[in-house]
């Protein structure tokens, strides 16, 4: 069958697809991927073919995520209709009113847009109408890939990088639907899609919203609620490939530590105040830390004599020789520590709600700790660190964690779920 996936353009959404994408091609399936233009090197040097949506002229630049916020005032007024005000509600609604919305606003132009905007929903009806794939996998913050699916009667389903923020709050949105309605407000998630299906005569419906299924590689008691149809699938933690370096090829001689903060944080520059805390923190020790972090990040810096800093090294390359990982809480670099057994120590502000959850279910599970420079001091956050370090129960916690990773299907596992499904749910030609 032919398989078209569709990514919202960072590699952090892109990284978790590519096994399920390489697990089809390996079945004989003809897959491509589609995305915008600035992804399109990323996703060949992959080894899968791209289709880039639309041009410079005709699609918005990915960095726009700002322009498409929420006003405060509408997102208060949302979330008193919502009622979140519950335990647990106001972390997850903080993620979902601004970067979860805002992403998925910005290529899916809005009532009376400008003709040149639509070109990201309108190339892919088109490549999906041309191609006539099978089956649309799709990231929950590009929904009109589920407007191309249903224009040429392909099978749909959603392919999740993390917690299902959308599916949430389609969730809570039944539930208050009257309460939205006596206020004055539109479904907040329904109203991303509907020009776009308006504009191919669509219809908005559940499967429309949620897909016909969601492919979910978070473990069952991370997920949020959601009416979805879930699909399980073990997320394998690529994070792209290079050269192993020299240095990495032997034994390190005392303790070695990967210190990360996330790709994708270097875009929106959101660290520079958790860098000279951290090293900080691993100054003097006798360990051997592997910092990946780049110019702009150790800009003004101190690099202590124990930390080696390295612009970008694949996770998968060097955990299999740390004894602990200090990051950010993304939960790509999360799954990488489960994967390879490696004990975390997360470091979180309020800048981080997103990964707060990433960051529970670490602690929560024993498998580390967590930290705030903010509110500790570097003194209380190297304790802390010496503990995820050093005491044989976060080392014990991190192998029940992997084990239950472990428990989940693999990609390939998945295949012939997929195939059925495609088949169950394809429209007749």
């Amino acid at each position: 069958m032919r398989v078209l996936i569709v990514v919202w353009p960072l590699t952090a959404h892109l990284y978790p697809t590519l096994p399920v994408a390489w697990a089809l091609q390996g079945a004989g399936h003809e897959v491509r991927v589609a995305s915008h233009p600035d992804l399109t090197g990323t996703i060949t040097a992959a080894g899968l073919p791209a289709v880039p949506l639309g041009t410079p002229q005709t699609i918005a630049s990915p960095a726009a995520v700002g322009d498409h916020l929420l006003s405060a005032e509408h997102r208060e007024r949302l979330a008193e209709a919502l009622d979140i005000d519950q335990d647990g509600d106001t972390d997850v609604w903080a993620t979902v009113s601004t970067y979860t919305l805002a992403s998925s606003r910005v290529f899916h132009p809005a009532d009376g847009s400008a003709t040149e905007g639509w070109g990201g929903v309108d190339d892919l009806v088109a490549a999906a109408r041309d191609w006539q794939p099978d089956l649309v996998l799709w990231d929950p913050n590009w929904p009109a890939a589920a407007v191309a699916a249903r224009a040429c009667g392909a099978a749909h389903g959603r392919v999740l990088w993390g917690r299902d923020y959308l599916g949430w709050a389609c969730h809570r949105i039944d539930r208050r639907r009257a309460a939205l309605a006596a206020a004055g407000l539109p479904d907040p998630v329904a109203e991303i899609v509907r020009p776009a299906a308006e504009r191919h005569g669509v219809r908005v419906d559940d499967d429309l919203l949620l897909g016909q299924f969601t492919l979910d590689p978070t473990p069952a008691d991370m997920r949020l609620p959601s009416r979805a149809r879930t699909v399980p699938v073990r997320r394998i933690p690529y994070t792209g490939a290079a050269a192993v370096p020299s240095w990495l090829r032997s034994r390190p001689a005392r303790p070695r530590v990967a210190l990360s903060l996330g790709a994708t944080q270097r875009m929106f520059d959101n660290d520079k105040v958790l860098v000279p805390a951290l090293l900080e923190m691993v100054d003097g020790l006798d360990i051997e830390v592997i910092a990946t972090l780049d110019t702009s990040q150790l800009a003004g810096q101190r690099v202590p004599d124990n930390v080696r800093t390295v612009d970008y090294l694949p996770l998968n390359l060097l955990l299999p020789s740390c004894s602990a990982i200090i990051h950010h809480g993304g939960i790509g670099t999360f799954t990488a520590a489960v994967a390879h057994r490696v004990p975390q120590l997360v470091v979180g502000d309020e800048l981080r709600v997103a990964y707060a959850a990433n960051s529970a279910y670490a602690v929560g599970h024993g498998a580390g700790l967590a930290v705030d420079p903010q509110q500790q001091s570097v003194a209380e956050m190297r304790a802390r660190f010496w503990r995820v370090l050093t005491e044989p129960s976060f080392q014990d916690s991190t192998r029940r964690l992997h084990a239950d990773w472990l428990a989940m299907p693999s990609p390939n596992d998945t295949v012939p779920v997929l195939e059925k499904l495609a088949g169950l749910h394809r429209a007749a030609r």
